[in-house]
């Protein structure tokens, strides 16, 4: 990815981060509530139990839901900055998030310390609440950095193995009971909040690098959607992003449409430029969405006129039989509008010719344009002028025919016919 590209990914990134963390606070938030309820639940219905635990004294409890509610609120607070820095689109320097990790990993420590300290005992680092910390080592996940969930799990050990290590040598334990009184008992506990951190940072790695693959995938996809603007149908877009390298410059057998409106010359001279884009609008509109369903794409418009191809930059196999359809297609809609009146009488000559051609992208880094060339190109510009000729609307040289299913579609010989540029003459048949 070049560097332009890079610093795109990097600031969409940011973006993502600052979505991530915000998503993070308010998981916070909301578990933080629901643990404070929870216990608020708990001690009113076991509060005699609880009185037996915390020595007659309840305040403790009422420290933890206090704390809970106050890291909440935090918490809430945090989700409306961050998503003021998403609307200004202002991202968060790495240091304050190692900061703010730091100090909500720290939110179990403190809450066990000031419970441990009130109730002198330690039968705190007894119950479920070392569990907390494994809350924040989980939605680190979210942070999307590798470093931050491990410096998440292993400020959680730290902490904890330092909580364990004053407790014990403070207070004594309410029975005697050598293993819960030896200090390698927890040490295994910090251990898997260690690994704990580093398995969430390699699940946000892996988060991260799916952003970056699907950055990737929508840039190639606008890249080929700008090369080829409109005139390339969705089925066409999936193809080139599996085959990447099909813009390149290659030699590729096609089928060619040229389409010319007879007489638009002497209707636009008597029109206003509004109406002529109009005009143009109706007539092509539904051109397009023809030429497009069947896995063609218009090259370029010629004022009166395009160039279609079927065949570059994808085949479908069966080209010159998707243009022959485009064609007749064009052809009824066309009649079917005039009649009705949705459009202007019109009537078009289309030419089709199929032979070999280089395809690719013709320009510089900076523009670049899908470029079909070739005598198969000219000849089909040539096969669509004689439509004037022949009084017809759709000609086709005989290296279409051969492509096609003839069995439903009537065509006439014309004959061997002499065109500018070709020493031979070609045969040419009329379709319509």
């Amino acid at each position: 990815m070049d560097n332009n590209n890079s610093n795109i990914f990097k600031e969409e990134l940011q973006k993502e981060i600052l979505q991530s963390e915000k998503t993070r606070a308010e998981l916070l938030a909301i578990a933080s509530i629901l643990l404070a309820f929870s216990l608020t639940i708990i001690t009113i219905f076991y509060y005699d139990d609880f009185l037996l635990i915390f020595k007659q004294k309840a305040i403790a409890i009422y420290i933890v839901i206090g704390l809970l509610f106050l890291l909440s609120f935090r918490e809430i607070n945090i989700s409306n900055f961050l998503k003021k820095r998403i609307k200004n689109e202002k991202p968060i320097k790495s240091i304050y998030r190692f900061v703010n990790v730091f100090f909500e990993t720290s939110i179990p420590t403190v809450m066990m310390l000031v419970v441990g300290i009130v109730q002198e005992s330690n039968i705190i680092i007894l119950t479920p609440a070392p569990y907390a910390y494994f809350i924040f080592i989980i939605l680190s996940i979210l942070s999307l950095d590798f470093r931050l969930s491990l410096f998440t799990g292993i400020t959680a050990a730290v902490e904890y193995i330092i909580l364990v290590f004053y407790l014990l040598n403070k207070f004594n334990l309410p029975f005697e009971s050598y293993i819960f009184s030896e200090l390698f008992f927890y040490i295994g506990k910090s251990i898997i909040m260690i690994v704990s951190g580093g398995l969430a940072g390699f699940a946000a790695n892996q988060l991260r690098k799916r952003i970056y693959n699907s950055y990737i995938i929508s840039n190639e996809k606008n890249k080929i959607v700008s090369m080829f603007g409109q005139q390339v149908s969705k089925e066409i877009v999936e193809v080139l992003l599996a085959e990447k390298d099909t813009t390149e410059s290659k030699r590729k057998f096609v089928c060619i449409m040229f389409l010319d409106i007879r007489g638009f010359t002497p209707f636009s001279e008597k029109k206003e430029p509004e109406e002529i884009i109009k005009y143009q609008n109706d007539v092509f509109g539904f051109m397009i969405d023809i030429i497009t369903k069947n896995n063609g794409i218009i090259n370029q418009f010629l004022g009166d006129g395009y160039m279609a191809t079927f065949g570059a930059p994808v085949t479908t196999g069966r080209d010159c039989q998707n243009a022959v359809n485009s064609a007749l297609e064009i052809i009824n809609s066309l009649n079917r509008k005039s009649d009705n009146g949705e459009i202007p009488k019109t009537r078009i000559g289309i030419g089709l010719h199929a032979g070999n051609v280089v395809a690719g992208n013709v320009g510089t880094s900076i523009r670049k344009q899908y470029s079909i060339t070739g005598n198969t190109v000219i000849l089909a510009s040539r096969i669509e002028q004689l439509n004037k000729e022949h009084n017809s609307q759709l000609l086709i040289s005989e290296e279409v025919l051969n492509e096609i299913d003839k069995s439903n579609i009537n065509f006439e010989f014309i004959g061997p016919v002499q065109v500018k540029g070709k020493e031979e003459p070609i045969n040419i048949y009329k379709l319509a």
